[in-house]
C-alpha cells in the first residue's frame, strides 16, 4: 500500500510540475495562443467605433491626415523563433495583419456606416470590407528573441482602386538627438513591407477617396476644379462680395491642403510603381511557364 501511495504521489507531483511548466510556457508565448491574434486584430475595430458610430457626417479633417502613421509594438516570443533563434520570417505577416488593421481602422472605420448607407442608396449590395491584394517584404536585420520592436504603418499612396500601405519594422527610438541621421535610421530598420488593399461592397470596387471622404477627410479634388463652388449672395452685392472673398480664401486653403496631399501620394506612387510593374511581369512569366511542357 505504501508503494502505491508513493507512486501516486510521484505521479501527482509530476502532473503539477508539467501543469506549471505548461502555464509558464503559455505566459511566455501569450501572443501565439489560440484566438489571441483575433483579439489583437478586432480590438481596433471596436476601439475606433465599429458598429457604434452612426451613419452621419464626421467632423471635417484635413485630407493630409490620411497619411499620418500609426505604430504598434510587439516582441518575438519562443513560438516565433526559427532555428537561428531569431524572429521567423513567416511570423512578420501576422504582425502586419495587426499593424495594417490598426492603421486602417483609425483612418476610416468611423465613416464605414455612412459609406454603406450611401452605397446602398445607389443599389450596391453585399458586405463592405477591405481585402488584402498582396504583400511585398524585404528583410534588413534579424529581430532577436523577446526584443521589443515597433511596427509603423502609413498610407503611401492610392489610386482609383488600391490603397498602398508601407510598414516599417523598427528598433524603438531611444530619444537621442541623432535619430534622423541616415546611418542611425538604417541601423533601426529590421524590415519593410508594402501591402495593397482594395475596398469592396459585394462585387463593387469602392474608390479609396469615397471612404476617406465618408470618414471626414477633405478635400479630395482630383479632376474637380478647385474654384467651382457658388460664391456670393446674389440679392446683396456687398455681402456677396464679402462672401466671395471668404470662399476664395477657403478655396485657396483647400487647394493648399490638396496640393500637399497630392505631392505625397504622387511621391508614394513612384515608390510602389516598380512593384506594380513587377507583378505584371510575374503574371506574364507565369502564363509563359504554364504553356511549357512539365508546367501545365
Amino acid at each position: 500500500m505504501e508503494a502505491i501511495r508513493s507512486f501516486a504521489g510521484a505521479l501527482w507531483e509530476s502532473a503539477t510540475f508539467w501543469k506549471v511548466t505548461a502555464l509558464f510556457f503559455a505566459v511566455l508565448n501569450l501572443k501565439n495562443l489560440p484566438l489571441v491574434w483575433h483579439i489583437r486584430v478586432y480590438r481596433y475595430f471596436f476601439k475606433h467605433g465599429y458598429l457604434i458610430t452612426p451613419a452621419v457626417e464626421q467632423p471635417p479633417l484635413p485630407s493630409t491626415e490620411v497619411l499620418n502613421p500609426v505604430s504598434i509594438f510587439s516582441r518575438a516570443p519562443i513560438m516565433e523563433l526559427d532555428f537561428n533563434m531569431h524572429k521567423s520570417n513567416s511570423t512578420y505577416f501576422s504582425d502586419l495583419d495587426v499593424a495594417r488593421t490598426a492603421l486602417v481602422c483609425k483612418i476610416v472605420v468611423k465613416g464605414a456606416a455612412l459609406l454603406e448607407k450611401r452605397l446602398e442608396k445607389t443599389g450596391k449590395k453585399g458586405f463592405l470590407g477591405f481585402i488584402l491584394g498582396g504583400v511585398y517584404t524585404t528583410f534588413k536585420r534579424e529581430i532577436p528573441a523577446y526584443t521589443k520592436y515597433e511596427i509603423k504603418s502609413h498610407v503611401a499612396s492610392f489610386d482609383q482602386k488600391w490603397i498602398y500601405i508601407v510598414t516599417y519594422f523598427l528598433k524603438p527610438s531611444n530619444g537621442k538627438k541623432n535619430q534622423n541621421d541616415p546611418e542611425v535610421l538604417k541601423k533601426r530598420l529590421y524590415a519593410i513591407s508594402i501591402s495593397k488593399y482594395v475596398l469592396k461592397k459585394g462585387r463593387y470596387t469602392v474608390p479609396p477617396k469615397d471612404i476617406f471622404e465618408a470618414a471626414g477627410y477633405t478635400p479630395f479634388l482630383f479632376d474637380t476644379a478647385v474654384n467651382c463652388q457658388a460664391t456670393g449672395v446674389e440679392n446683396d452685392q456687398v455681402n456677396g462680395e464679402a462672401a466671395q472673398r471668404k470662399e476664395s480664401a477657403d478655396d485657396d486653403a483647400r487647394s493648399d491642403v490638396w496640393d500637399r496631399l497630392k505631392a505625397e501620394i504622387d511621391r508614394g506612387m513612384t515608390v510602389v510603381q516598380p512593384i506594380i510593374d513587377q507583378e505584371e511581369k510575374i503574371m506574364q512569366d507565369f502564363e509563359h511557364k504554364m504553356s511549357l511542357p512539365g508546367f501545365a
